[in-house]
């Protein structure tokens, strides 16, 4: 979709908002929407997390704050300490949540003071099921799994509000489900981004003042990760790719500061630091580039001069990749958490709930740590002992199976390009290119999911997916001395470049790669083989 497309169908929606009811795929055996007794709007929809707005609102941060709440009526059926984020309890650096009997309870974080019950519209409160803070925010989900956002968690209660809107255009589309069972704990969690700088792929270091809130859900039995960003559209369509090339099967997901921590039955874990601008789909706030040389320039003093001097570094793609964490030296459970422990996004703390030596309590380290430590808590593990052999990675013992998705087709001059198995949520996609001689060299597409402004399916279905991206030829050693003929393809067909920017689109039924820019004619057209 081009842009004035893309604006024409934002405006058309924002035209229909309050007209029609909530449109959320697989959701026909769900109500129509979510409760009407939550507001509409909230501060979620009048402070914008662009650069330059500063988030969380200022204010008074002692624990006498908190005593403008009632007093929950049964203290002892409330945690005496709170030490990991999942769908029933959680914390940020101010406060810390209990969900019991459908209703919310907090107080000051680090405190045994006194449980306080949350303001909570009447139609809901009682009936939530599943709770996830992180940072400034909140969310709550009902039994039929709908959002409800309670925003600025890191200021006074005064200041909290609720909103039950969530999705594009700018978080007033009229609401939106989890894409999985809305009891499950294990299977979703929110992600609120306030981090103040983060470090790109090629090393360098960018300020960050724009926030970014997601939902991450686990789907497809394990294997798909979806996020549900609410400035994008209510779907599902939008996915990190899983670790082990999209295969690994994970057990539980606990994600924030758009870090995602997840887990497999045998407790190999993995994290990643990735949301739509860490991908490189979002022009608004950020520069990108796909190119490795020359691009170390000066580091931008904030966000906003970043955006729009090109005398600054910009940020380089791809995105990250999973980073394959060290197992725990004792038994674990699948209960994970992940919280911030700094202004980088580089700064998170992981924790897992288990055992050592018939003490109970839970592991924990910083995110690029290489040993764990235990913290003993006497408290009764929420979850079963996992089947997990410290020594040894299980990554592969339970993998989901390949896409059974082969594209192959020509390029110019003899030349042809085939890639198997191929998985679109996944940021590199290993490909075969042949030379006329019949010569193979391995090369890498590179790619980002576009940033769309109407609803779309998920997965790869008959309307194309447009991607921006990259074919990257460093592997296969243009420049070496025997490698003439794919020297003179790359100077011919790809600028002389070894990483050549693209536009992908692909379906269920082609890939099609051309030069980036505006109405480029294809360099190839792959086909489902």
């Amino acid at each position: 979709m081009n842009r004035l497309a893309a604006l024409s169908a934002c405006t058309a929606a924002l035209a229909v908002l309050g007209v029609v009811g909530p449109q959320t795929p697989a959701a026909s055996a769900r109500p129509s929407g979510p409760k009407a007794c939550v507001p509409l709007i909230g501060t979620n929809q009048l402070i914008p997390p662009l650069p330059g707005i500063v988030t969380p609102l200022p204010g008074d941060k002692s624990p006498a704050v908190f005593t403008v709440l009632p007093p929950a009526r049964s203290q002892s059926s409330l945690p005496r300490a709170v030490h990991l984020r999942d769908g029933t309890v959680g914390f940020n650096s101010f406060l810390e949540t209990a969900l019991r009997r459908g209703s919310i309870y907090v107080r000051p974080r680090h405190s045994v003071g006194v449980w306080r019950k949350v303001p909570t519209p009447g139609c809901l409160d009682g009936h939530v099921v599943g709770v996830s803070v992180n940072n400034n925010m909140l969310v709550a989900l009902d039994r039929d799994g709908w959002i409800y956002s309670l925003d600025n968690l890191l200021a006074a209660p005064v200041t909290w509000n609720w909103t039950r809107l969530y999705g594009a255009p700018i978080w007033l589309w009229p609401g939106l489900t989890v894409p999985n069972d809305p009891h499950n704990a294990r299977k979703w969690s929110l992600s609120h981004r306030i981090s103040r700088r983060f470090t790109d792929p090629a090393g360098n270091t960018h300020h960050l003042t724009a926030g970014l809130v997601q939902v991450v859900a686990l789907t497809g039995g394990g294997s798909r990760i979806v996020f549900l960003d609410p400035w994008l559209p209510a779907d599902y369509s939008y996915e990190i790719g899983g670790p082990v090339g999209g295969r690994f099967i994970s057990e539980a997901v606990s994600t924030s500061g758009s870090v995602t921590f997840v887990t497999n039955r045998h407790g190999d874990m993995y994290t990643r630091a990735y949301d739509l601008d860490f991908a490189g789909s979002n022009n608004i706030p950020h520069r990108y580039t796909w190119q490795r040389h020359n691009i170390k320039r000066a580091q931008a003093p904030s966000q906003l001069e970043e955006r729009f001097n090109p005398g600054f570094t910009p940020v380089a793609l791809p995105a990250k990749d999973w980073h394959h964490q060290p197992k725990v030296p004792g038994e674990v459970t699948s209960r994970i958490s992940i919280h911030d422990s700094g202004p980088a996004v580089e700064d998170r703390e992981l924790r897992v709930e288990g055992r050592r030596n018939g003490a109970t309590g839970f592991w924990h380290k910083s995110l690029y740590a290489t040993a764990w430590r235990f913290t003993p808590t006497g408290d009764r593990l929420a979850r079963p002992i996992l089947d997990a052999d410290p020594s040894t990675d299980q990554s592969s013992l339970t993998l989901a199976p390949p896409t059974g998705v082969h594209f192959a087709g020509a390029l110019p001059d003899g030349w042809r390009l085939s890639a198997t198995d191929f998985d679109w949520a996944q940021t590199r996609h290993p490909m075969v290119l042949k030379s006329p001689s019949g010569r193979t060299y391995p090369v890498t597409l590179a790619t980002t999911d576009g940033l769309r402004f109407v609803p779309r399916g998920p997965g790869l279905d008959a309307q194309p997916r447009s991607m921006d991206g990259a074919l990257d030829v460093r592997e296969a050693k243009p420049w070496a001395t025997d490698s003439g003929e794919l020297r003179r393809f790359v100077k011919q067909h790809l600028q002389g470049r070894d990483i050549f920017e693209v536009g992908v689109q692909v379906s269920s039924r082609s890939l099609v790669i051309s030069p980036a820019g505006i109405l480029q004619p294809p360099l190839a057209t792959l086909t489902r083989r």
